[in-house]
């Protein structure tokens, strides 16, 4: 990531990226606030000018007292990402309630497949940033974005644990059974007989 870039400007980044649609600064700052973002007002500013100087988010200004802010997805078409990006916010936001409607052994096996998949990624954006060092915060803000997308899901499955302790049991026998399956399939060790 560039060294003027810092995590104040992923957080406002995976904030417009997730809330998708044109902002006001004050709705903004309240919202870092409520996530406990602890940043001031002066520091948002400074912040928000780097990312739109950087071209990741549109500021509009509808008068002195109504500045918008909203991100910049054309930025990211070169990516091919960003049309993908939200979907996958579109999708995240309607899939809570089927994802707590399935079995917990469901779910289980839905969060591992995409922590699995979000580190498959996270490798491949480091591989990219080594082909094209010019595009490391590009790569790095999408790989925050994801990251904090997908933990989402994480967070719903450890809710369903929270609900009972047999769930949270049933949940961690799970994942030790597919952390040992894993463990046996990498080092060529015989399953366990169960």
């Amino acid at each position: 990531m560039e060294k003027e870039t810092d995590e104040y400007c992923q957080n406002i980044f995976a904030y417009l990226v997730a809330n998708n649609k044109e902002i006001r600064f004050n709705q903004l700052y309240n919202a870092l606030k409520a996530l406990d973002v602890k940043i001031t007002k002066p520091t948002l500013i400074q912040h928000l000018n780097h990312l739109h100087a950087k071209r990741f988010i549109l500021r509009k200004e509808k008068g002195k007292q109504n500045v918008t802010y909203q991100v910049n997805w054309k930025k990211f078409e070169p990516l091919n990402e960003a049309l993908k990006f939200k979907k996958v916010i579109a999708h995240t936001l309607e899939n809570e309630k089927i994802f707590k409607s399935k079995s917990l052994e469901q779910q289980i096996v839905y969060v591992t497949t995409i922590l699995t998949w979000e580190q498959i990624l996270h490798l491949q954006f480091n591989v990219l940033n080594l082909l094209e060092p010019k595009a490391t915060f590009n790569t790095t803000l999408g790989y925050v974005f994801i990251h904090r997308l997908y933990d989402t899901y994480r967070r719903w499955l450890l809710d369903t644990c929270k609900q009972s302790r047999e769930n949270t049991q049933k949940a961690f026998d799970s994942l030790q059974r597919k952390r040992d399956d894993f463990e046996n399939l990498l080092f060529d060790r015989p399953a366990k007989l169960a």
